[in-house]
């Protein structure tokens, strides 16, 4: 009877690791298509770095071996959320657009070190100043570039915070972009910080007049956001809307969180990042969620901005299907 017992218990323990080993794993990347490699033209790239990480002016830009169009290719500008300053934490994507042969930007508009993040969160949190900064940065790059980086053909992305920078780009006589491609973006700066973080920082910071600046914006703009996002809000997503009214076209999407396999699909607000980079993960999912390079990534970001780079306004996303043939929620235009 003890035997029959023992037995027992060990096969209730067990269950639940054979079935999480049983459950469906979610799809890998496209084979073709937008978000997969069939548009790889080199499998390397060269990333030059100028500027003072401490004053919040430093820049990267990544150069591929083989140029889009052979002796030049269109830009990619890329801001990143708040206080994401590490272009790790997006490597993934940045990869990806180099591997097609574009030129990529990433302007860092947060101080850098220990020091940096307490002027920016508390002594000087303005984010004038930080559209300011990331503007002067991409104008360095652009100099530096010279005739490779075709200007007349730049694409403006945007996560959380840049997002909203880059909802307000042309407002701030920023570098004239052709599409603007916006990831989550975040119109309320503590609303990306724990709440005992956005206590203290009541009436600290000075947020970017959106509604005053979006306006300016001409191109066609193109909204990606996810039903888990907690700190980008449906709400904000129809400001954003409302703030372009201008724009030569805006598509909304949102995109769908789904638990039918693991590790589960996470529409959050960390979605379109794939590392957590120098940030500790336990802050990381106060933020917004964990970094991950999945699906998500590959079929929706990563396909999006490369829709974009195409000069497509009305996208198409192919989410795949889990490995036991479901197929994963499918993204909607609008919102839910």
């Amino acid at each position: 009877m003890k035997k029959v017992l023992a037995a027992t218990l060990i096969l209730l323990l067990a269950s639940p690791v054979c079935l999480w080993a049983m459950a469906p794993s979610p799809p890998d990347p496209p084979e073709t298509g937008y978000g997969s490699t069939q548009f790889y033209i080199t499998d390397s790239y060269t990333e030059y770095e100028m500027g003072d990480s401490g004053d919040g002016e430093r820049v990267w830009w990544y150069v591929p071996e083989v140029l889009k169009n052979g002796d030049s290719a269109p830009v990619v500008i890329f801001l990143h959320g708040f206080l994401m300053v590490a272009p790790d934490i997006y490597m993934g994507h940045i990869e990806h657009l180099c591997s097609q042969g574009y030129i990529v930007i990433f302007p860092q508009f947060n101080k850098g070190g220990i020091s940096g993040v307490i002027q920016d969160m508390m002594l000087n949190a303005d984010q004038n100043d930080f559209l300011t900064r990331a503007i002067d940065a991409t104008n360095l790059a652009l100099t530096q570039l010279g005739g490779i980086a075709e200007t007349d053909d730049m694409v403006l992305y945007g996560h959380s915070v840049g997002g909203l920078m880059a909802l307000c780009w042309a407002g701030f006589d920023g570098p004239a972009v052709q599409r603007v491609v916006l990831a989550s973006p975040c119109l309320d700066n503590t609303e990306a910080m724990p709440s005992f973080v956005s206590s203290m920082m009541e009436g600290l910071i000075t947020n970017l007049d959106y509604e005053a600046l979006g306006p300016a914006t001409q191109c066609p703009v193109t909204i990606l956001w996810g039903n888990d996002d907690a700190l980008a809000t449906a709400s904000q997503m129809e400001s954003v809307v409302d703030a372009l009214p201008n724009a030569a076209s805006i598509r909304l999407y949102t995109a769908f969180s789904d638990d039918n396999g693991n590790p589960e699909i996470i529409a959050d607000h960390m979605a379109c990042a794939q590392d957590d980079g120098w940030m500790p993960s336990l802050l990381m999912d106060m933020f917004g969620g964990d970094c991950e390079e999945d699906s998500l990534d590959y079929r929706y970001f990563y396909a999006g901005l490369d829709q974009a780079l195409d000069g497509l306004i009305d996208m198409a996303f192919d989410m795949g299907a889990w490995s036991d043939g479901e197929p994963v929620v499918p993204v909607i235009e609008g919102l839910p």
